[in-house]
């Protein structure tokens, strides 16, 4: 009986010790970020490049700053739009990640024909989470849904936001 429990308490174990011997051998720092392309109807096309530093302050949380630029115009539209802002990611179980971040977007769109441009600010609390590898370099992929965003008064055409990328740990 005792050589049972001892074994599952070992078995047990192991996954954690894993764990744990997996984030802290790829280093605290990490860099990293995406970039965008979109295309659409009425000649929509948007190009967006997002980097990041974070930092691991526990083998599951990583703390950091995003700052984000996107291009984008359609129709008789141009638009540019600058981001930034905290954001922490928990890695409850390896291979899966939940995100949030704050950002704050400044930015400003032109009309064609019109030679004035119109500033737009914008709050956006992003929530979501997704899978990514692990190692020095680590992809990811998943989503995100700006809890913040409503239709009459958003910058944006919805809430969801897909999140691919890619991190270094230093």
């Amino acid at each position: 009986m005792k050589k049972t429990i001892f074994l599952l308490f070992l078995l047990a174990s192991i996954p954690a010790f894993s764990q744990i011997a997996l984030a802290t051998n790829i280093g605290k720092l990490r860099v990293g970020g995406g970039v965008g392309l979109g295309f659409g109807n009425n000649d929509y096309f948007a190009l967006s490049v997002n980097p990041n530093i974070g930092y691991m302050l526990t083998p599951q949380l990583e703390g950091g700053l995003t700052l984000g630029y996107q291009y984008s115009k359609w129709a008789n539209v141009k638009s540019n739009l600058f981001g930034v802002g905290p954001y922490l990611t928990l890695y409850p179980v390896e291979g899966l990640f939940l995100r949030s971040r704050y950002e704050y977007f400044t930015g400003n769109y032109k009309t064609k024909g019109n030679s004035e441009s119109i500033s737009r600010d914008e709050n956006a609390l992003w929530l979501g989470g997704g899978y990514g590898s692990t190692g020095k370099v680590a992809f990811y992929a998943g989503a995100e849904y700006n809890v913040l965003w409503k239709k009459e008064k958003s910058m944006f055409s919805n809430g969801f936001r897909p999140i691919v990328g890619v991190s270094v740990g230093f």
